[in-house]
């Protein structure tokens, strides 16, 4: 496999990259959806990088190379739909395109046992064994997510997605202060599709008459059920999924 490593294309087995593409130390990534070779929302992923490494100290590289490596990657390693991944640290810079199995199924959906600790802005950065540990765990449990919550028992998002509940009749997300990643597939659902921001409590539950899992290469899924209960996956849910789909924007990169 070919991988964009700081400067160059190179085969993949001479960079250290773990088996899923994960380089050593410490830095920022983002994971966008890539379809036929044209790459979703790199516009708003790139502006959340910035802000990213700018929090934390790393200099990222120019946007030309940064495209110029991308287009390279994704030319070297095509894919119907992919999982296009830029990471970022200090001392390199790095592309890796793999194929993505496209979801489309109804996701079931659990509750965190116990509040997650919240450390100022969240940002994505590697690694990222935490958060996949915790996905991999409700996974083995047979669910698709987990609905995790901050001590002020806010609801804050899920191991690797952002949500949406519909309460009282209302689309509603819960705010960055609550710890929540500035999801991309997110913002769009806010900025296009009249989705209201508001803290969720874990009271609130009950309360919640359909949900939707957003994330970059899922874009919006339905949701099944949370902790069993079965939620309304009706024309309305569908609806937004379908909206959210056609308002997340792709573009050819080169």
């Amino acid at each position: 496999m070919k991988v964009w490593f700081d400067n160059e294309l190179i085969d993949s087995s001479k960079v250290a990259l773990d088996a899923d593409g994960w380089p050593e130390g410490i830095g920022i990534f983002e994971t966008l959806r890539t379809e036929h070779g044209e790459v979703f929302e790199l516009s708003r992923h790139m502006r959340r990088a910035i802000d990213a490494a700018e929090r934390i100290g790393i200099t990222l590289p120019n946007e030309n190379l940064i495209r110029e490596a991308i287009a390279k990657t994704l030319d070297a390693e095509p894919c119907d739909v992919g999982r296009l991944r830029l990471l970022f640290s200090q001392n390199s810079f790095a592309v890796v395109h793999k194929s993505y199995e496209d979801l489309r199924n109804a996701q079931k959906i659990c509750t965190q046992s116990r509040a997650s600790e919240i450390d100022g802005f969240v940002m994505k950065r590697y690694p990222y064994t935490e958060r996949l540990q915790l996905l991999a765990s409700v996974v083995s449990a047979g669910f698709d997510e987990v609905i995790c919550y901050n001590p002020d028992d806010h609801i804050t998002e899920g191991a690797v997605s952002n949500f949406l509940f519909l309460i009282d009749g209302q689309w509603v997300t819960s705010p960055l202060t609550s710890g929540v990643l500035p999801g991309v597939i997110r913002a769009i659902a806010i900025e296009r599709c009249d989705v209201k921001v508001r803290n969720i409590s874990k009271d609130e539950i009950p309360m919640i008459e359909s949900a939707l899992v957003l994330s970059s290469l899922k874009i919006a899924l339905p949701v099944a059920s949370i902790d069993e209960r079965r939620l309304n996956v009706n024309g309305h849910v569908v609806a937004l999924e379908e909206q959210i789909r056609a308002k997340t924007q792709k573009h050819s990169v080169g």
